[in-house]
């Protein structure tokens, strides 16, 4: 969701649960030549430390030696002054960050390389790179070579059954959702599946992370959600894993420098109109916004929604039968050309009215219309006893269903 800048893809290929991520090639030479690397280690323990290390042969005396790093979603580069041995022709450093300080994205790519100084010059060694993975778990994978897609769950979660559904509906999500974006496909796309909604909150925590059941992290083409391995789990990856696409895909068509222009009600009504299976409350929630004149304006669901769980739940409801309504009345070329609108930086009001021809107050008035009010003439028919017996505790319903969807939370970059 919510809940969470791209093409800097990552292949996750076999993850390496030794946690050896990347050895740099014997003898690989750097810069000028006076230093030859032997050596390029970075190993890590999630959400507690990674260490580099460095071994190298040089022909000269080191002056200083630095470390260099960087998540990929993250503008900022960490440099560090490393002490470091020379022995005879041999260099060695070592540095041990610690992560519970300074945490790192989950499931990003970092960056590393080594800058090493001696009199008269210096060499850089070559960029490395490796996935920062929750390494507490055995994953298991199943990929897709042609679609590029790589499928990750708890190897105690499920048979590869589980993994081949969720292959599956997201191979099928992707051709389905793309008809209508017509979006560049991303490199990669990689979805983490935990088998407990504690589990991904411990992880997401542990790395200083506040994510929901669901998270789309569109510049990196990662999905991470969770789904028990129990007799709903088809259902839920139905929901959750369409939806979570949609993101990448959206982000895609918009390119980075256009994604912060997307209002949220374009972006979650994608989301939520392409689930696989639709959330049959979602209606029962509109039409009781709309009997007690609670509807929240569109130009309200511009921006972030509430972290009110029933006011969330409405914004999602109502997010995705207004894009259904512009479906239905402007085609998937009207969709297009919102996101064509939003990616040249159009505001959500004007980006209405370069791509709809109507402003943002007409879409909503004749988006109200479509919901087939109860004529005046007939009698209102009363709610349902069990909606008007729930009463006060209709918020706690809505908050259960709301921890049955991959929204809230979205980590999503904002005004």
């Amino acid at each position: 969701m919510a809940h969470m800048t791209e093409v800097k893809r990552r292949t996750v290929a076999g993850l390496s649960l030794a946690l050896v991520l990347l050895l740099a090639p014997a003898n690989n030479a750097v810069a000028d030549g006076n230093v030859t690397v032997i050596t390029n280690t970075a190993d890590y323990n999630f959400a507690q430390q990674i260490t580099f290390s460095l071994e190298a042969t040089t022909t000269t005396p080191i002056t200083k030696v630095y470390l260099f790093f960087a998540a990929t979603g993250d503008e900022h580069t960490e440099s560090l002054d490393v002490p470091f041995k020379q022995e005879d022709n041999t260099l060695s450093a070592a540095y041990l960050y610690d992560l519970r300080l300074s945490p790192l994205p989950p499931f990003d790519t970092i960056t590393f390389w080594w800058k090493i100084e001696y009199s008269g010059g210096s060499d850089t060694t070559e960029k490395e790179s490796f996935e920062y993975i929750d390494d507490r778990f055995a994953w298991e994978q199943l990929g897709d070579e042609e679609n590029h897609i790589t499928v990750y769950w708890i190897k105690e979660q499920g048979d590869p059954t589980f993994g081949q559904t969720a292959l599956d509906i997201a191979r099928a999500s992707l051709k389905d959702i793309n008809a209508e974006l017509r979006a560049p496909l991303p490199e990669s796309i990689a979805i983490y599946v935990y088998d407990t909604q504690d589990n991904l909150d411990a992880a997401m925590a542990l790395a200083g992370r506040d994510w929901a059941s669901g998270q789309a992290h569109p510049d990196l083409g990662v999905i991470v959600v969770a789904i028990p391995a129990d007799d709903f789990y088809t259902s839920r990856m139905e929901r959750y894993i369409p939806h979570e696409i949609t993101h990448l895909l959206v982000y895609q068509s918009v390119t980075p420098a256009g994604y912060k222009y997307v209002p949220e009600w374009l972006d979650e009504g994608l989301a939520t109109a392409n689930e696989r299976l639709p959330t049959p409350e979602y209606a029962l929630v509109i039409e009781e916004a709309r009997l007690q004149k609670q509807l929240i304006p569109l130009q309200d669901l511009c921006v972030p929604f509430s972290p009110d769980p029933q006011t969330a739940y409405l914004a999602y409801a109502q997010s995705g039968s207004v894009v259904a309504y512009i479906r239905q009345r402007y085609g998937a070329q009207g969709i297009r050309d919102l996101l064509a609108a939003y990616a040249n930086g159009a505001s959500c009001t004007s980006g209405v009215q370069e791509a709809l021809g109507i402003n943002l107050y007409t879409l909503e008035v004749d988006w109200r219309a479509g919901l087939e009010p109860i004529p005046q003439s007939q009698p209102q028919t009363p709610l349902p006893a069990w909606v008007q017996q729930a009463g006060p505790w209709i918020g706690l319903w809505l908050l259960g269903l709301l921890l049955a969807i991959p929204m809230m939370g979205r980590m999503r970059r904002r005004r």
